[in-house]
Parts: C-alpha cells; sequence; structure tokens
C-alpha cells in the first residue's frame, strides 16, 4: 500500500503556514499586474493610437483574467476541501473539471477575439487606426488566452495542495 504524505495546510503552525503561503501569492500576483503596465509603457512608444488601442482592450483582458482567476478561485476551494477531506477521488475529478473549463472559457475566448474585437473597439472610439491596432492586439490576446487560463487554472491547482512557492515561478 502506498504511504500517503500529510499536507503541510495540516501540520505547519498557522503563523508560519500563512507566510510560507501567502508571499509567493503575492509575488505571483504581483508580477501579472504588471504585465498590463509593461505592455503599455512599450506600446507607448509607437504612438499614441497604439496606446489608445491597448486601454480600449484592457476591459477584454480584464475579463478573461477575472474569468480565469474566479475558476481559478473555485477549483482552489474545492480541491482544498477534497484534500482536507482525504476524498483523492473527489479531488482529482474537481483537478479535471477545472481543466476542462479553463480550456472551454479558452475557446470562448478565442471566438470572441476572432469574430467580435473590430466590433469591441469599435463601440469605444471611431478613430480607423485606433480600430485596427486594437483590433489585432484584442485578436493576438484573446487568440493566445490559453495561457492565461492554463497558469492561473495549474497556479491555483498547486496552491490548493500547499505548493506555494513553486507557484511562484510559473
Amino acid at each position: 500500500m502506498q504511504e500517503v504524505r500529510e499536507n503541510k495546510m495540516g501540520t505547519m503552525p498557522l503563523g508560519r503556514l500563512i507566510l510560507s503561503m501567502s508571499l509567493p501569492m503575492i509575488l505571483s500576483m504581483l508580477v501579472q499586474a504588471c504585465y498590463n503596465i509593461i505592455d503599455s509603457i512599450f506600446i507607448a512608444r509607437f504612438s499614441e493610437d497604439a496606446l489608445a488601442a491597448v486601454s480600449y482592450a484592457f476591459p477584454a483582458q480584464n475579463l478573461m483574467i477575472g474569468v480565469a482567476t474566479g475558476t481559478g478561485v473555485g477549483i482552489n476551494a474545492l480541491l482544498s476541501r477534497s484534500l482536507g477531506e482525504k476524498d483523492f477521488d473527489r479531488a482529482n475529478r474537481t483537478a479535471g473539471n477545472g481543466i476542462f473549463l479553463a480550456a472551454v472559457s479558452s475557446v470562448v475566448f478565442l471566438i470572441f477575439g476572432l469574430t467580435m474585437s473590430e466590433l469591441f473597439i469599435s463601440f469605444q472610439t471611431a478613430t480607423p487606426a485606433v480600430i485596427e491596432h486594437g483590433r489585432q492586439y484584442l485578436t493576438i490576446c484573446c487568440a493566445l488566452s490559453f495561457g492565461i487560463f492554463g497558469e492561473i487554472t495549474f497556479e491555483r491547482l498547486m496552491q490548493a495542495t500547499g505548493r506555494t512557492l513553486l507557484t511562484m515561478f510559473t
């Protein structure tokens, strides 16, 4: 029979547990938040229209991050509960369902990016150059949304198991 190792969340002292789990998560979230700021600084060097386009695309990117984070938090809570109850079958199903939800969400945003990005930007401006830059940028962001969905999903899966230091590096 295989030996089951106790998760640190059930054995580590509370103060040390909070520090060991929160610091890597804070750093990870900080890096994620800096993405749009750095993107904007880089794009602003090209033109005002390009910066405006990135700014108009930001709500869709924020929605993407919100859906990924909301799904990830739900996965994290269910998985942590299942692991705490030592219901490993439910934990495996939760992880599988979470990965499936992330994939479906990514496909939804891919379809949105390929079909609706120009319309989304044109609701916010009438400047043709900004609409074209925004369409290109948002299409690329949505087409590659599997990256953000995968990163956040797997980060939350690892956080639920107490491996927060490893998630900081991802």
